[in-house]
């Protein structure tokens, strides 16, 4: 040592674990610029610092507030067997819950991040429609790849103020710099039969048949109150979606309905939806699930039960209610 270092090491009364200590954990200081300071080896620094925790000179404590939301993401991949769990912290723990636009915008962000992480060339992805797939569309990252397919795996509604499902398909393809491939039919149409001679046309079985060869869907919750897209767009009544809660339905994705323990539903009113099953969803090998807030807790229990995803982006108030569940 120098002989400022040697005055410095004084003051730890000569002691090169405590100096050492010192250099790294207060001053910031590398692992190489505390040995070049006392004149040892890197590897005598690292022998120091590890005696500086074992004789307990050194604490370290992780921020629970900063970690939580890391614990209860592994938790909940191993609770329900999960992929990939990604869970938005609640940046105002002290005040009411983010209000619904808020909550979505965040998870519209958070899902744009996490899809841009898991698409790859040749993927061919299966897209719903919402508010919140079309913000998603927006916030992702142009990204160039190879041979992408983006489905539309439900028929279309009207234009909406905040939403268009025609373009939902077509914008995350463009952002992909792959090609997009629409549903040209309603989401519900008229009559059973109608659906099933809808079907039988050759561009729209085309259309319908490419779906099985998806290996990677993207689809948010839905719930089964009034305010749920598919009333509000006129997809289905106020009397059709009570209907369905009546069969004890909690959620629905694509407009196919499930119960609590995500098991379809089946009313006369599927024969005449225009979109992938939920049969057909399962066998998807990755399939992308957004969920968040209290309203919508019961269906994204179901829809995890049910094992229509595999990897969640969720916020934390539905995270807390997925691992307070009993088994």
């Amino acid at each position: 040592m120098d002989n400022n270092s040697l005055k410095n090491a004084s003051l730890f009364d000569n002691d090169p674990v405590l100096y050492a200590a010192w250099l790294y954990y207060q001053d910031g200081l590398s692992q190489s610029e505390v040995a070049n300071i006392m004149g040892v080896s890197r590897v005598t620094v690292v022998k120091y610092l590890h005696l500086a925790r074992e004789k307990g000179f050194v604490n370290i404590n992780l921020d629970s507030s900063v970690f939580s939301t890391i614990d209860y993401a592994i938790r909940i991949k191993a609770k329900f067997d999960l992929n990939n769990v990604l869970i938005l912290p609640d940046e105002e723990k002290n005040k009411s819950q983010h209000t619904l636009n808020m909550n979505r915008e965040r998870l519209a962000k958070a899902g744009a991040m996490y899809l841009s992480q898991i698409i790859n060339d040749d993927d061919i992805l299966g897209v719903a429609w919402g508010r919140t797939i079309y913000k998603l569309g927006n916030y992702l990252s142009p990204k160039s790849l190879k041979n992408i397919t983006v489905l539309q795996m439900i028929g279309a509604v009207a234009p909406q103020p905040d939403f268009k499902t025609t373009e939902a398909a077509a914008l995350i393809a463009n952002k992909l710099s792959g090609c997009s491939i629409n549903l040209h039919v309603p989401a519900v149409v008229s009559s059973a039969r109608l659906a099933m001679e809808l079907q039988a046309e050759p561009i729209i079985r085309r259309s319908f048949s490419a779906l099985n060869q998806c290996n990677k869907a993207l689809f948010v919750v839905g719930n089964t109150f009034d305010d749920n897209p598919l009333v509000t767009t006129g997809v289905l009544t106020s009397s059709e979606m009570a209907q369905y809660r009546d069969l004890g339905a909690v959620g629905v994705i694509c407009g196919r309905f499930y119960d609590a323990q995500g098991n379809p539903l089946v009313s006369d009113i599927d024969l005449r939806i225009m979109g992938i099953s939920l049969a057909q969803l399962r066998q998807i090998t990755q399939r992308l699930f957004i969920a968040g807030g209290v309203e919508n807790i019961q269906a994204t229990i179901g829809a995890i039960k049910g094992g229509y995803a595999t990897d969640i982006v969720i916020d934390e108030v539905t995270a807390l209610a997925l691992l307070e569940l009993d088994n």
